[in-house]
């Protein structure tokens, strides 16, 4: 894949990152112009249980009358009473721009994901050096490879610059050194991510090893690497969905 292409590539996804305030149900919510350009890691709105199938809440029981009224969950749609479903905490995957009612068991799933909006998005957006091998190439590249603002691309710079779809990227595994009979942590070294260029049949594989510069330089890449990670599983479940 040629450099030029790949910067057209990313300049037109650039143009088409335009947002828009929308209003559902469950909130406000800043989505994308463009529903296919909205970012990999998103959920969409989960279908509420109709008022007429949840005559009682779906957590403790409780009838629900005109004193106990009933609340849906934002994130899993399900129907509950004022006790089960009191706390309003951010929803980030969904674009809502302020924090919304959920269930106590989405709320602590909620809560885990703002680590990765918090801090480790950050870390891969600020990217991390590594020795890059493409494909089969015998050959590895220095690079600094990050994710894009818009959270849809992975850029690689080096002497040459690539450009990976994160939408695209079918597996991600990171490499790791150090483990002990006792059970000891073992340290992110690097990763091998498999993905398809559009329009492929072929899957590329690409193999990013920790650049060994410094001990400093050591830290960055793991510290990354295990944001990747994270990264990885929320993938999956925006595919799974």
């Amino acid at each position: 894949m040629s450099s030029s292409f790949v910067a057209a590539a990313g300049g037109a996804a650039l143009r088409r990152d335009g947002k828009k305030l929308v209003r559902s149900p469950s909130g406000l919510r800043m989505v994308p112009e463009h529903r296919a350009f909205g970012s990999p890691f998103g959920l969409d709105e989960p279908q509420w249980v109709p008022d007429k199938e949840c005559p009682r809440c779906m957590q403790c029981d409780i009838k629900f009358d005109f004193i106990t009224r009933k609340h849906h969950c934002r994130r899993c749609g399900k129907c509950f009473c004022d006790k089960c479903c009191s706390k309003k905490v951010p929803l980030p995957r969904m674009c809502f721009v302020d924090p919304v009612r959920q269930c106590a068991e989405c709320v602590l799933v909620s809560q885990k994901e703002m680590e990765f909006y918090d801090k480790q998005l950050k870390v891969l957006m600020s990217g991390a050096t590594f020795c890059v091998t493409l494909g089969t190439s015998e050959k590895s590249e220095l690079m600094v490879c990050r994710l894009s603002n818009n959270q849809r691309y992975l850029f690689l710079d080096g002497d040459s610059h690539y450009e990976i779809e994160i939408a695209q990227i079918s597996t991600v595994q990171i490499l790791t050194e150090g483990f002990t009979p006792g059970g000891g942590n073992a340290r992110a070294t690097g990763m091998l991510l498999q993905y398809k260029e559009p329009g492929a049949q072929d899957v590329t594989q690409v193999k990013f090893t920790a650049s060994e510069d410094s001990n400093s330089n050591k830290k960055q890449s793991a510290t990354w690497l295990a944001a990747m990670h994270k990264a990885a599983k929320l993938l999956y479940e925006s595919r799974d969905q």
